[in-house]
């Protein structure tokens, strides 16, 4: 197969961010070629219509390829409605694409499962008549794992949110943050190769959303998982992520694709916030989705 990388910018009288190439090989080899084994997920060529209301055929995604390397944490980014969360779904197996594929380690992606862990943006996926650590167990056993690692592993996942002392508590009982937690956790027991998450800390104040974060990225950077991560907040991912995807607005298309090196910066991410690049970044980050919105 023959993945076209979408990297190129039209130099409109763009901000910087728009108007710089991002260097990047421009194919990749064939099924179990060298190019294609050292990329843990490729999404080839990927696009997306459905039917509104009314009957008419709507493009929320139009052609999309991205290749994401094993362990790289990439932020999607762009207006409402540009296909992020649709490209989500894609790749998490949720929502079939209208045409193209997604392949994780030269394998399709056809449906859900064990390999991917998704964070929504709402909590209500969590089972309200399950208690916090019955929620984080679930995947276990729907991989019929022993009660032993199930206990052992739940325990684990639980300790490392901070809500062991909650493992009994029924999720209805939690607040948003927790809730949100609760999601990671069950996410992560199931150790998969690549966490999706979709705009998980939207909804949450801003002392635990930040909260959040650093815990995130502590667990990405201990786990070194793969992580898409979509968010409306350009200083979140300048902040968390290794590399950030810009989408025009629908049908979305990558306009931008930059790696940046803030997340790796062993420092807090309070200290972040205020350094010059990151500060920087950040607004580029605006003006390029603010200029592919006029």
């Amino acid at each position: 197969m023959t993945i076209h990388l979408e990297r190129r910018v039209e130099a409109r009288s763009a901000p910087p961010l728009l108007a710089t190439p991002v260097t990047a090989a421009d194919a990749v080899a064939g099924p179990g070629s060298p190019a294609e084994t050292a990329c843990d997920l490729v999404i080839d060529r990927v696009a997306h219509t459905y039917r509104s209301a009314g009957g008419a055929p709507v493009e929320a995604l139009a052609e999309t390829s991205l290749i994401i390397p094993q362990g790289e944490f990439v932020a999607l980014v762009g207006h409402s409605g540009c296909g992020k969360t649709t490209l989500l779904e894609i790749v998490a197996g949720l929502r079939p694409p209208t045409s193209g594929r997604v392949l994780l380690g030269g394998a399709e992606v056809v449906g859900p499962g064990r390999r991917r862990g998704v964070v929504f943006q709402q909590s209500s996926s969590l089972l309200p008549w399950r208690t916090v650590a019955g929620n984080v167990a679930l995947g276990l056993e729907l991989a019929h794992r022993s009660k032993a690692e199930r206990r052992a592993r739940v325990a684990r996942e639980l300790e490392r949110v901070g809500l062991a002392d909650f493992a009994r508590h029924k999720v209805y009982e939690l607040s948003g943050g927790m809730s949100q937690r609760a999601q990671i956790a069950r996410a992560l027991a199931g150790d998969p190769e690549v966490l999706l998450l979709d705009e998980p800390f939207s909804a949450l104040d801003a002392f635990t959303r930040e909260r959040l974060q650093e815990q995130l990225r502590a667990i990405w950077r201990q786990e070194g998982k793969t992580v898409l991560f979509v968010t409306h907040s350009v200083e979140e991912a300048t902040l968390l992520a290794t590399r950030v995807v810009v989408l025009s607005p629908r049908p979305g298309r990558v306009i931008a694709d930059r790696q940046i090196g803030f997340t790796r910066r062993d420092l807090p991410l309070g200290q972040m916030r205020s350094d010059r690049e990151v500060v920087g970044f950040a607004a580029e980050l605006r003006d390029a989705i603010e200029a592919a919105g006029e």
